[in-house]
């Protein structure tokens, strides 16, 4: 049994999309990155889906975003200390900010942190390569370079 089988842990699935869809109640992309994670959870029966946040129509420059805020508090309720994307581009597009709450914040407050597309776990990344790409990754995926 690895550590990640050791424990359960109560996870958020964050998605995201920066623009509206029409007239849907929810957009095509929103779905597809649910059913992603949901997909990637029920193979892991260690991780519990406690809560979705959804951020559809808000851009990842800005990390004021009404989910993305719900989702804090309910971390800092204690309600969710793992969170799932689909990338890390649907968690945030401001580099400096993602990588503040991904390399700092999160596991300062002992929240694990999944983006599923750019395989990365927090739980796993403690080798010295992931300390170098991550930040690498979250600059790519920055609009405003």
């Amino acid at each position: 049994m690895n550590a990640s089988t050791e424990r359960v842990w109560n996870a958020c699935i964050y998605v995201r999309l920066s623009r509206e869809d029409g007239d849907k109640s929810e957009s095509d992309s929103i779905r597809s990155q649910k059913a992603m994670i949901y997909d990637y959870a029920n193979e892991r029966p260690y991780i519990r889906i406690c809560s979705e946040r959804i951020d559809d129509g808000y851009s990842g420059v800005s990390f004021n975003r009404p989910a993305f805020n719900d989702m804090m508090d309910d971390i800092r309720k204690g309600v969710v200390d793992c969170v799932i994307v689909k990338d890390l581009s649907r968690f945030g597009r401001n580099w400096i900010e993602a990588g503040k709450y991904i390399e700092q914040i999160f596991p300062y407050i002992g929240v694990r942190f999944i983006a599923i597309n750019d395989n990365y776990d927090s739980l796993d990344a403690q080798s010295a390569n992931d300390n170098i790409t991550l930040p690498f990754r979250n600059l790519i995926k920055d609009t405003r370079c």
